[in-house]
């Protein structure tokens, strides 16, 4: 994470902003995401490995890294707070788990890794002035729009998250699919929490990437050899998305705004 200036400096304490592919194959990687996204690509040392930058738009957003002892490559999402090693003792109070300890990124700010109750993972983190991440309200084709969290409980999920971060609850009727929270901080937007709807699959946060034309990108990713699981669903009155896994194995959706709506 290095400095960015949009259209606003953060600090945006309990919004995302910044997300890593935790990745078995950092190369694969970067070929199908810069291809589907039009990425531009940093490489800069870390802590003896080489930490995949990814530019888009004005600034960073996240980046690559890979780990080749990892079950499955993922996507972490970086929640901003006042204070990390607080929020990480507040985390393990209200149940979740510790995975990595606080620790400062040299230049750049303190992060670690955390889990809620249910078991999705997330890093919570605290940039330099120069680092806040990138802000969440803007949208950029490319960049992740929307986190959702998918758990084995929503509602206590809800009062985990809403302990943390303050976030509140605008709950919103699926019909069968039951209640989608949506996440608020003030009058913004943060997130949605809702049900896993296949049972006994493991709670995780998953990124939606802004585009312009869904079904041509998702198409695209077909192409570049991801493979779909829901593509071009409509979203009432939102928008329309797909859900995909990519050909390392990192499942990830792309989400196009309804002309009304405009953005996420």
């Amino acid at each position: 994470m290095t400095s960015q200036q949009t259209s606003q400096q953060g600090p945006w304490n309990g919004r995302f902003v910044w997300h890593d592919l935790m990745t078995t194959d950092a190369a694969a990687s970067q070929s199908f995401y810069c291809a589907l996204f039009d990425w531009q690509i940093q490489e800069l040392p870390m802590m003896g490995s080489v930490y995949r930058m990814i530019m888009a738009g004005p600034g960073p957003i996240g980046g690559i890294m890979e780990e080749k002892n990892i079950p499955v490559s993922h996507w972490m999402p970086y929640l901003s707070v006042p204070d990390v090693d607080a929020a990480a003792k507040k985390c393990q109070a209200l149940g979740g788990s510790l995975c990595m300890p606080p620790m400062d990124i040299p230049g750049t700010g303190r992060f670690c890794v955390v889990s809620d109750p249910q078991g999705a993972y997330f890093s919570l983190y605290k940039g330099l002035p120069e680092s806040m991440g990138f802000d969440p309200d803007l949208p950029v084709p490319g960049r992740v729009c929307w986190n959702e969290l998918l758990t084995s409980d929503d509602s206590a999920a809800q009062k985990f998250y809403s302990a943390l971060f303050g976030w509140k609850e605008e709950a919103k009727d699926m019909g069968p699919m039951g209640t989608y929270r949506v996440q608020k901080v003030g009058d913004k937007q943060a997130a949605g929490i809702m049900k896993n709807p296949m049972n006994g699959a493991p709670s995780s946060w998953l990124m939606y990437f802004l585009v312009d034309d869904l079904a041509a990108a998702t198409s695209k990713a077909k192409r570049l050899k991801a493979s779909a699981m829901m593509e071009n669903t409509p979203i009432p009155e939102v928008g329309s998305f797909s859900l995909l896994t990519d050909p390392v194995g990192a499942t990830f959706a792309l989400f196009q705004a309804s002309a009304q709506l405009g953005k996420c």
